[in-house]
């Protein structure tokens, strides 16, 4: 790359304040005009993606201004090819902080409501979340490095060979964690449930994880069973479920209180009976 004169060096100052504040102002603008633009559709999903949106429009306007900035110079040809260089990085970054805010928006609005009832499925949330979101910054660190010129052959074969590592890993644990949602869905268990394997033990499930179930015996001990043995193990399951303390603590309904006809009906019949 040429060397900088003085005045290009004050020029792509000038030009990066520029593109700084204008897309500060300009993007709190657009999305303020976005916002309340979104605000009347009927769903509340796209006021809640929108909303978490300001810093990344912001970031998107000042890469353009940034980009139309840099053109109003004289600047040599390698020395402009560095800068829009910038620039597109610089838009890599905008779309990936918008993606991972779309993300959050994902997890935060639709899966509560397909996991509202299971428990393990619950806790599973925030590291499917924190693996999305690592994937995304991956993808993008990888874009990024290769838009700058590096090499990025042996960072994908390095990928590729940890991925394959992390995969032959978690087979016993993602078989564990599927097994979870069979017991809670095609299984119907549910904690509480009191229930008999196939080995002849017996006892109530105290817990439902991830990884594994937990049975306290009738025998006072507590029983530790991997979800993808007890999904595959021959179960019997009690009909009624033991009372819980959510049920004692519900009181008995009331009897419905006598009509004023009813009483002034029975005063009348004791009237007549003294």
């Amino acid at each position: 790359m040429q060397d900088l004169t003085w005045w290009q060096g004050i020029g792509l100052l000038l030009a990066a304040a520029g593109a700084s504040v204008g897309g500060r102002v300009l993007g709190a603008h657009l999305h303020g005009v976005l916002y309340r633009r979104v605000l009347l559709t009927a769903s509340p999903t796209d006021d809640r993606f929108v909303l978490r949106l300001a810093l990344p429009i912001e970031l998107l306007v000042g890469v353009v201004l940034w980009q139309v900035l840099i053109s109003l110079f004289s600047l040599g040809s390698e020395l402009l090819a560095f800068c829009r260089g910038v620039g597109h990085v610089g838009l890599l970054v905008a779309i990936a902080w918008g993606v991972l805010r779309g993300i959050d928006t994902t997890f935060d609005v639709f899966a509560p409501r397909w996991v509202v009832h299971q428990r393990a499925a619950r806790s599973l949330l925030p590291l499917a979340r924190r693996i999305a979101k690592s994937v995304m910054v991956g993808v993008i660190a990888i874009m990024v490095l290769s838009r700058l010129g590096f090499s990025t052959g042996p960072l994908l074969v390095l990928f590729a060979i940890v991925g394959g590592a992390l995969a032959l890993a978690s087979v016993r644990p993602l078989e564990n964690v599927l097994s979870a949602y069979a017991l809670l869905g095609d299984h119907g268990l549910r904690e509480g449930d009191r229930v008999c394997l196939e080995t002849g033990v017996t006892g109530v499930i105290e817990s439902i994880g991830l990884y594994a179930t937990r049975i306290r015996t009738t025998a006072s001990s507590y029983l530790i069973v991997p979800n993808r043995r007890l999904a595959d193990a021959q179960i019997e399951r009690a009909f009624h479920r033991p009372a819980t303390a959510s049920h004692a603590a519900v009181p008995p309904p009331q009897p419905p209180s006598p009509s004023p006809a009813t009483i002034a009906h029975h005063t009348t019949t004791a009237r007549d009976l003294s």
